[in-house]
């Protein structure tokens, strides 16, 4: 007899404390569960198969993990069926989610279903309904209270039941009251079918009647002329009242086949892109391109298996913004290619993505695009492209890292340091770090690169574990853009002025980083400048935009006003759920929740105290631009932030109006501030440079000057120059102060600093543990209890490298009507504690956290 270690999709739950040490926590994370193969499935069974399963009263799926021919239990039952044949996993893949599972404290499953397939996971429910003739004698009050329901409703599903009279199904169901019954979710992905229409044989039109045969000849004229089988769609768009019906008459006299063709889905089916030459490269990308090629060829001559213990070949790739960064990756990419291997790009925000598309679709043919605003369909045939060797090269968010490439090479992670490559829900993996265990098991080289590298990548660099390239000029681009379009400029500028532009950069490869001025927004207070924008801002703007040319205003928030308060007693609206200030949203005239997306209306009176002198402070894009029309009415505005940018096409569509010089202003949120490449911006301004500067996050200041020194890369790509202008009331913070300068090592100095000073990363680990629940007392008093515990724990372990942060109320202490209270473990190794521990409901661990708000 054969036997399948099966892990499956169903979560097992520590729900009381006293609980907690019934079974060690990594066999609970990692539990897997032993089934017989029964002898008509032998031969088709393998490992990372999905499969059907008997799991108690139900039927779940389940990943066939290994084999072994005895079972360390007495008893198992057999594998139901297999739910598709092609194993879904490879044994890469599985030993990668069992270092995800065990680096970031996950199940094996949640892991496991990264690498799934979208679509292709069927969970189970139980629906519970009465028996046909049933008795109330005897039944307990919480009994009778599921009975009455069940009377009601007739039927429930057992999650959606109240919580306490869940206890009371199984003695029901005992008695043959309450009938429990599996139901299976529909496949949400399937391969796509369309009907297609063949032509046979023009002669047997002779046999058709005379009213037939005008439009059976016009049919067969546009097969004849297409000379290959049509749509049937396709058919009754060009055939004026044709119909299925039209087309089976002819199917059944033998002029034409009606056949089922199997389709890909693909988000850039379609698509059209020119054939760029590579550029030639400065002598700092030559030398970081050298280095690079090296270890690749390297890696193409190396035909034997490297052990797994080997670190991958990671570089830093540190560049300015504009510094040709991508050229680099393409490059590698092209290398790769040529030796039979396959890549990955990952990039961070899905804004991104049609930018880095265009590009990368210039130098290569076969591509794919992943990311969440794709259908389950596309994203589904995507990885069923990947899967069948039918792609080279893949580009998206951080789940395009689990595309399915037999002879992955190369992973690029570009913006390496940006924050969401965390996973916010779980398993919270981080893609990068993810990316660099993947390269060690299949010995591909990585590539990060960034302008302001994450302060924990920049030090592994210096202390080698990465090699560090440094690009530290920025490259002239869009040149013949500029000279094709220059006429333009001539009603605004002298010709004369033109031809010493032209002049000044004829034989020049570099470009000067574009001016940052810094405003005091207090001297603006203390001059009488109330409004939002500096008068230095003011004044540029208005040069700017009198030039044709183009201005990016960035601010970190949604909205038209931050919060809404009643000026006589003080109150502030809140979200019911959250107890966090609602945005006035004016498009709309709402109310809005950035945490829940909960909307009320306006408020016409203050709830507290029945006023009706309300008053909106702070700004948001939507303000923002309400003052950029008031201020220059001529001037056309587009505002890129996530409220207008829901659509699947509306990042491309957003960003294609604004390159197509469409809009003369581009207002958003950090979206904006990532990778763009637009030449005829010449005018970046920050509104304010504040908005995360003071938050309790050790991070609060990497992320400000990482945000600003983006944002500012934005201006001067081209030979019109630029200009940045930020806007703050902390003029004088290192952090402000670097990014004015474009300083990335003179921020890391201080910044580095700090960090061991208060032994926060690189110089310790962090693990966070949340706990949620909808009542504040039970938050603080279950919070306080694993504080005991842990503390307790390092006493006991002698683990003295490790300290405890709280337990705290979260900085957003209320969410979805859950108050949240946190602990952080800090220290060299604090798996050491919690790897043991399995915690009860409602808590949450998040490894290395990348915020801790």
């Amino acid at each position: 007899m054969q036997y399948a270690q099966v892990v499956v999709n169903t979560p097992i739950v520590i729900r009381k404390p006293h609980e907690e040490e019934s079974l060690p926590a990594e066999s609970l994370r990692e539990r897997a569960f032993t089934y017989s193969i029964p002898e008509h499935l032998a031969s088709q069974i393998a490992l990372g198969q999905l499969v059907w399963v008997p799991f108690g009263s139900r039927r779940i799926q389940g990943i066939i993990i290994a084999f072994s021919e005895t079972s360390p239990v007495e008893q198992t039952k057999d594998i139901d069926e297999i739910a598709d044949v092609r194993p879904l996993l490879s044994a890469t893949q599985l030993e990668l989610a069992r270092w995800i599972a065990r680096t970031y404290l996950c199940p094996f499953y949640d892991a496991l279903s990264l690498m799934l397939p979208p679509g292709i996971e069927q969970p189970t429910e139980i629906l519970l309904s009465l028996a046909s003739d049933i008795s109330r004698e005897n039944l307990t009050p919480k009994q009778l209270a599921l009975v009455d329901l069940l009377t009601h409703e007739r039927s429930v599903k057992l999650n959606k039941l109240p919580r306490d009279l869940r206890p009371a199904v199984d003695a029901l169901a005992q008695r043959g009251i309450l009938i429990k019954k599996t139901m299976v979710a529909p496949l949400r992905a399937r391969p796509k079918q369309v009907n297609t229409v063949r032509l046979i044989s023009e002669e047997p039109l002779a046999t058709l009647s005379p009213r037939s045969q005008d439009k059976a000849r016009r049919i067969v004229e546009l097969l004849k002329a297409e000379n290959k089988p049509l749509w049937v769609s396709r058919v009754y768009a060009a055939i004026e009242n044709c119909s299925l019906a039209d087309l089976r008459k002819l199917e059944a006299a033998g002029v034409v086949a009606l056949e089922e063709k199997q389709v890909w889905r693909d988000s850039l089916a379609g698509r059209v892109f020119d054939v760029v030459e590579p550029p030639k490269l400065t002598s700092e990308q030559a030398a970081a391109w050298e280095k690079i090629s090296s270890r690749l060829k390297v890696s193409s001559s190396n035909l034997e298996p490297q052990p797994l213990n080997r670190e991958p070949a990671t570089f830093l790739l540190h560049g300015v913004t504009g510094s040709g960064k991508t050229e680099i990756y393409m490059r590698a990419l092209a290398e790769i290619i040529a030796q039979g291997k396959q890549g990955i790009v990952l990039v961070p925000e899905i804004s991104l993505t049609p930018q880095t598309i265009r590009r990368f679709g210039a130098r290569f043919k076969r591509i794919a695009v992943i990311h969440s605003r794709l259908s389950i369909g596309e994203r589904y045939d995507t990885w069923r492209r990947c899967r069948a060797g039918l792609v080279d090269v893949v580009i998206g968010a951080r789940s395009a890292l689990f595309a399915p490439l037999d002879k992955l090479g190369l992973i690029v992670i570009d913006e390496e340091h940006d924050a969401s490559y965390k996973q916010a829900e779980a398993p919270h993996y981080h893609a990068r770090d993810v990316a660099l265990e993947l390269a060690r098991r299949v010995d591909a080289v990585v590539i990060l690169g960034s302008a302001t590298p994450d302060v924990e990548t920049y030090d592994r660099a210096t202390r080698r574990e990465f090699t560090l390239l440094e690009l530290p000029k920025r490259v002239m681009g869009h040149r013949a853009v500029i000279e094709n379009q220059i006429s333009e400029f001539r009603v605004q500028r002298s010709e004369l002025a033109i031809r010493e532009v032209s002049a000044e950069y004829a034989d020049a490869r570099y470009l000067e980083m574009p001016p940052v001025e810094i405003v005091d927004l207090r001297a603006e207070l203390k001059a009488g400048n109330r409004s939002m924008f500096s008068r230095v801002l003011q004044r540029e703007m208005a040069r700017v935009l009198a030039a044709r040319e183009q201005v990016i205003l960035f601010l970190n928030r949604r909205g038209t006003a931050t919060f809404v308060v009643c000026r006589d007693c003080g109150y502030v609206f809140q979200c019911k759920r959250c107890h966090n200030p609602m945005t006035y949203h004016g498009t709309g005239d709402q109310l809005v929740c950035h945490h829940c997306n909960r909307r009320d209306r306006v408020p016409i009176k203050c709830p507290q105290c029945g006023s009706a002198r309300i008053r909106y402070f702070g700004i948001g894009t939507e303000k923002v631009e309400a003052e950029i029309r008031a201020m220059f009415p001529k001037a056309r505005t587009l505002r890129w932030d996530w409220d207008v940018t829901r659509g699947k096409e509306s990042h491309e569509a957003l960003l294609e109006k604004f390159v197509q010089r469409q809009a003369d202003v581009l207002i958003g949120t950090q979206m904006i501030a990532k990778g763009l490449d637009l030449p005829f911006v010449t005018l970046v301004g920050v509104v304010s440079a504040d908005t995360a500067l003071n938050l309790p996050d050790f991070r609060a200041g990497e992320r400000t000057f990482q945000l600003l020194t983006q944002v500012a890369g934005r201006a001067g790509r081209s030979i019109l120059g630029g200009k940045v202008i930020v806007q703050t009331y902390n003029p004088d913070h290192y952090a402000i102060v670097a990014a004015a300068r474009h300083d990335y090592h003179a921020f890391y100095e201080r910044e580095i600093v700090f960090r061991r000073e208060q032994n926060y990363p690189p110089y310790s680990r962090l693990i966070r543990l949340l706990f949620t629940h909808p009542n504040e007392k039970q938050a603080q008093i279950e919070s306080a209890r694993m504080h005991r515990v842990l503390a307790a724990r390092i006493a006991q372990r002698g683990l003295p490298a490790l300290d405890l942060i709280g337990p705290a109320p979260a900085f957003f202490q209320r969410v979805r009507g859950e108050y949240r209270y946190q602990i952080l473990v800090r220290g060299t190794d604090p798996h050491a504690l919690i790897q043991e521990i399995a915690l009860p409901l409602g808590w949450r661990i998040e490894v290395d956290p990348v915020s801790v708000l």
